[in-house]
């Protein structure tokens, strides 16, 4: 719930006004009906500690703050070592309607030992509930998603000693795995084989994620468990967002290193079909294609139900496109002025393709309206897509589906399905979750502020 707070203090901003605004705040609640950890006063005093100048925390055991009014103060709520039942039902309700209206929950350790009899919680949780746990002891943690921002600072094999939870049920079916146990590391007591350790789950317009970490006192001066804490607190707070565009490079991104990662772009002085990206020490943010003729980029990181925020520019008589799943575009062109827009427009769903069928292109979609730029301005898209869905027999029972695309600022498509990918989508089959996927051969463009996040199955609640 990420939020801006304007107070009413006014100070110089060098050249002009600027508001002060107050920093997020987080709700830190370690209520215990059940076994109490020892780390609880160790972890809230960390807590305090790694929140200097992030966020703002205030910690409590009192179940009565859980009402609409106080949960609305906060952006997220850290549930630390709970057990058992903490909330009745009426902070129950309040919870989960702050969680779906965009709140952040972060759960650490016992947090899955809590509120078995609440379905709700349960989702958050992918319906891992505390099992058993043998003694605590050193163990690897296999990180799987290390482009994750709660998980980037880590190595791929992370050794540290812990309490090594077992759960009633492995979550990987219903949540995003960013990192499990390699059980072949430590002793087990009952075991689980695939064995997931932290995950994220979306719940309405807000994030939740989970760390099974922190039992112990010393997990919590532990450097990399407290970025690991900060990070994924941050997380919350920004309702599950991921920022693709990394400051230098093209880490998080594969297919070709001929990008350039530069500091600004514009299209070039002496040549309006080509942009000319601006470098500066290294700092970037801005993905740059200036010639037009390399290799696309997807991300490292696979994704199903999304939103997506894309901000790109391209020249004159340039061409681009975004693929959801590597397999379904929404196209980009210099399309301004023109006044008829078709499929293969700025805007439009581009076309499918047979060779066996006439005619060969068929189901692309125009955009309602032209809203393309000027070239050599940045424009928008904001993208929510469904993905196809699947039996347990890997039949497929429903098509991609963009709920929504949104170009600068106007709605041009709304509940569009596909029955299969689009001409020069990825020629394998459709699958239930795939990479995001940048055009880098049609013609020069850039790229700054992706931002991606999971979002929960339509009527999920």
């Amino acid at each position: 719930m990420k939020r801006v707070v304007q107070i009413g203090l006014v100070v110089m901003v060098f050249a002009g006004m600027g508001v002060a605004q107050e920093l997020p705040r987080v709700l830190v609640f370690s209520k215990t009906a059940g076994f109490r950890h020892g780390c609880i006063e160790p972890s809230v005093k960390a807590m305090q500690e790694i929140s200097e100048g992030h966020f703002i925390v205030e910690a409590t055991e009192d179940s009565s703050e859980f009402t609409p009014g106080n949960l609305s103060r906060f952006d997220a709520v850290v549930f630390m070592n709970t057990t058992q039942d903490v909330l009745d039902e009426t902070q129950q309700a309040a919870f989960e309607e702050y969680l779906l209206t965009g709140g952040g929950y972060v759960g650490v350790h016992a947090a899955a030992d809590t509120e078995y009899d609440w379905p709700f919680y349960g989702k958050l949780l992918g319906g891992a509930w505390f099992k058993t746990h043998p003694a605590v002891q050193e163990a690897t943690v296999i990180v799987e998603d290390g482009h994750h921002p709660t998980m980037s600072h880590l190595p791929e094999k992370w050794v540290r000693t812990d309490e090594w939870y077992e759960y009633r049920a492995n979550p990987r079916d219903h949540v995003h795995v960013l990192a499990s146990l390699d059980e072949s590391t430590y002793q087990v007591r009952d075991g689980m084989g695939d064995h997931p350790i932290v995950w994220t789950t979306p719940v309405g317009k807000g994030a939740a994620i989970y760390t099974g970490g922190g039992h112990t006192d010393e997990s919590f001066s532990e450097p990399a468990f407290r970025e690991h804490l900060l990070r994924s607190v941050h997380w919350a707070i920004d309702d599950g967002w991921i920022d693709l565009v990394p400051a230098t490079g093209l880490d998080g991104w594969t297919g070709s290193d001929e990008w350039i990662n530069a500091t600004s772009v514009a299209p070039a002085s002496d040549n309006p079909k080509a942009l000319a990206p601006v470098t500066h020490d290294g700092h970037g943010g801005v993905m740059v294609n200036g010639d037009g003729h390399v290799a696309d980029l997807r991300t490292a990181t696979d994704f199903g139900d999304v939103e997506v925020h894309v901000e790109f520019m391209v020249p004159e008589g340039s061409n681009s496109g975004v693929y959801l799943q590597d397999r379904y575009e929404v196209q980009i062109l210099d399309s301004w002025g023109k006044l008829d827009p078709q499929h293969d427009d700025c805007g439009g769903i581009y076309q499918r393709w047979d060779d066996n069928r006439e005619p060969r292109g068929y189901e692309g979609r125009p955009p309602r309206v032209n809203a393309a730029r000027k070239p050599g301005h940045w424009q928008t898209y904001d993208i929510v897509f469904r993905a196809p869905r699947f039996d347990a027999d890997g039949k497929k029972i429903a098509n991609a589906r963009f709920e929504r695309v949104v170009h600068n600022g106007i709605v041009v498509h709304e509940d569009v399905e596909l029955t299969g990918y689009t001409r020069a989508g990825n020629g394998g089959p459709e699958v239930a979750v795939g990479p995001l996927r940048l055009q880098g051969d049609h013609g020069p463009v850039a790229y700054r502020n992706i931002r991606i996040r999971r979002i929960d199955e339509p009527g999920s609640h």
